[in-house]
């Protein structure tokens, strides 16, 4: 009999100098010659699927902060997405590979009723089934979100199969397949995923996956609306229904009691720095504190890594994503101070006279995340602008800051979805549908994030007293809690239409008015300043000038670049595809 091996921890899709991709079509997909014969079988098949759920840490735009306005290369490399100079493609692996592993999906989901019409039990399957239909939402998903709507696919497809020559369906119709098969996930899912099962689906985590499938379509359609939809597509706006059903979600997820934050600040080995460890937990000598992954009730969805097995991480991870994710001045701009102000609002803030001045009294996610080269009493010369990286700092999350592994050896579990974004889409969603939040919704939500930063918490009154707008405040929390995060910040500001404002623009990578680089030619150079000055940069002490390391010249982005353009190929074979709007 013909058998599915596997292994369960499957290994994150991750990129080193060259475009690699562990996700690409391989010799062993399912097939509908494989058997079904008995349910292990049906676990063997659904196993398969986890290879899904890879890093975004990847190439043609899936990258992840590096094509926002955090980003601080400039080669091409993914930047021309975040610049708005990509071209259609004949082909894309981000429409082609979806479109396989849904495929493999839709075989177990047949095969099952099949196991079950000659005489086998659903129980004995279902929580194959159930995972099944949650990867047939991922995939679906993961197209939505870079394409807008696609043609639905929930059958075995073959070479003359109708859908392949079939019209997109519009993005309304793959939101409520989307949500449709989450339910079925939930229903069919165990509620707890521990022990030998960890990093396995759950309903608890499919119904986090739901909330945040609430949360971007319900903004999308609220901010975005239709202005991206392709020709002949459907219309339909059910943002305040999505909304109202994120609250519900996210709040169902927070009440079962199974997550919590990750928040060791209590042990003073710990220093506050709770959030700087918590990406790169592994063995008790990989923090100050002694902890290990069992400590961990964060993690809602994550891929399983285990140095023992052999099952690392690689391919450079963290050590090319330290420069490719170096921040930009708005990047390190957007941290509040320890008394949860805004630096433009803040007393607390010290300024830019020298750049580890930045990081005083600031966010201890600034200093996770970009502390690691700052010098004291001190400011790194600013090096020519070049392809590459335009920084001199460098992003230090997912790195393990004591060289307790070795390059290519870190072995970390990886998150893709965690509870922390939970109790974020929670609030946002809040205010999102009441057009307020109360300071017990804040303090059960945002504020265990900003306690686990060691900044106040967000109040109504620390809003009114500072004329703080509360949704901007809610979402710059998700910014800098989530920075990195599977996409987050790039799908946020895409979701808020706030992307061409924010991208159509000139990108700062240094305040120089009124600080050493101003004044030493040693630090800086004003000949390498190939792109000019803003000279009013909003800076946190009023308009400055500082200097462009990328030109708004270079950066055509608009309103097209929401989504990606559909592969030429696709358009070519089935000329019943609309292209998407500007492409």
């Amino acid at each position: 009999m013909k058998k599915i091996i596997i292994l369960f921890t499957i290994g994150l899709c991750l990129v080193g100098c060259e475009d690699k991709f562990l996700d690409l079509n391989d010799l062993d997909s399912i097939t509908e010659q494989v058997y079904f014969d008995e349910p292990q079988n049906f676990i063997d098949a659904s196993n398969r699927f986890y290879r899904t759920l890879h890093s975004p840490a990847g190439t043609s735009g899936d990258g992840f902060a590096e094509i926002s306005d955090y980003g601080t290369e400039f080669s091409g490399y993914l930047q021309d997405y975040g610049q708005g100079t990509n071209n259609a493609t004949d082909t894309d692996i981000y429409w082609n590979n979806p479109y396989t592993y849904l495929r493999e999906v839709n075989i177990l989901i047949k095969k099952a009723d099949e196991y079950v019409a000659n005489g086998g039990s659903m129980s004995d399957i279902s929580e194959s089934v159930a995972a099944a239909y949650f990867f047939r939402a991922y995939n679906h998903f993961r197209l939505l979100k870079r394409f807008g709507g696609v043609p639905i696919v929930t059958d075995i497809t073959n070479v003359d199969s109708d859908v392949l020559f079939a019209p997109r369906n519009s993005r309304y119709e793959v939101v409520e397949q989307i949500l449709a098969d989450l339910d079925l996930a939930i229903a069919g899912l165990p509620e707890t995923a521990t022990g030998a099962d960890l990093g396995k689906m759950s309903s608890a985590a499919a119904l986090a996956y739901k909330a945040r499938v609430l949360l971007f379509e319900g903004t999308w359609e609220k901010y975005v609306g239709t202005a991206t939809d392709f020709e002949g597509s459907g219309t339909g706006n059910n943002s305040a229904e999505y909304i109202a059903q994120a609250v519900i979600v996210a709040k169902a997820v927070m009440d079962i009691g199974q997550y919590e934050i990750w928040n060791k600040n209590d042990d003073p080995l710990m220093e506050n720095n709770s959030y700087k460890w918590l990406f790169s937990i592994e063995g008790a000598d990989s923090n100050p504190g002694g902890y290990t992954k069992s400590s961990n009730k964060e993690f809602i969805i994550q891929t399983i890594f285990d140095f023992d097995s052999g099952n690392r991480i690689g391919n450079l991870f963290t050590q090319i994503n330290a420069g490719r994710n170096a921040p930009t001045q708005i990047a390190l701009d957007i941290y509040s101070c320890l008394d949860g102000l805004p630096i433009a609002k803040s007393t607390q803030f010290e300024g830019y006279a020298t750049q580890d001045v930045q990081f005083i009294n600031r966010d201890r996610r600034m200093w996770a995340n970009y502390g690691r080269q700052v010098i004291e009493n001190g400011s790194r010369p600013i090096l020519p602008i070049s392809a590459v990286n335009n920084s001199n700092l460098e992003n230090g999350k997912f790195k393990t800051w004591n060289d307790y592994r070795s390059v290519n050896e870190e072995s970390y579990n990886y998150s893709h979805l965690r509870y922390g974004e939970v109790l974020l889409t929670y609030a946002e969603a809040l205010y999102e549908r009441d057009g307020s939040i109360s300071d017990n919704d804040l303090n059960i939500s945002v504020n265990l994030l900003r306690d686990r930063a060691s900044i106040a918490p967000l109040t109504n009154t620390l809003a009114n007293d500072n004329n703080l707008d509360m949704l901007e405040e809610i979402r710059r929390e998700r910014t800098v809690e989530l920075y990195m995060e599977d996409n987050n910040h790039w799908n946020d500001i895409r979701r808020w239409n706030t992307a061409v404002d924010l991208l159509n623009a000139d990108i700062v990578g240094y305040v120089i008015e009124g600080t050493e680089y101003d004044t030493d030619i040693n630090l800086f150079d004003p000949s390498i300043a190939i792109y000019g000055f803003d000279d009013d940069y909003p800076s946190g002490v009023g308009p400055v000038k500082a200097l462009i390391i990328d030109s708004k010249e270079n950066r055509p982005f608009n309103l097209k670049n929401y989504l990606w353009p559909l592969p030429i190929n696709e358009t070519v074979i089935n000329t019943s595809l609309k292209q998407n709007p500007g492409w």
